[in-house]
């Protein structure tokens, strides 16, 4: 028997301004990223005040804030 995956609604709301994008359940934070054209490895991504690991899989709708991260000197 096949399962079927749903699909989940991602808001991203910071720095870059406001995204959705609809992915595979179990789609990671990197994926969702990608799926926005932001790179990932110049973001902190957070959920309710917990920064998350980008092999962080969603399951659900959720909002997420995207922080770019600055560096330099």
């Amino acid at each position: 028997m096949m399962q079927h995956l749903r699909a989940v609604l991602v808001r991203l709301s910071g720095d870059e301004g406001h995204h959705e994008v609809t992915l595979d359940q179990g789609a990671t934070v990197r994926d969702v990223l990608r799926a926005a054209n932001l790179l990932p490895s110049l973001y902190i991504v957070s959920h309710e005040a917990q920064v998350l690991p980008m092999s962080t899989a969603l399951s659900d709708d959720v909002t997420l804030e995207v922080t770019r991260i600055a560096s330099g000197g």
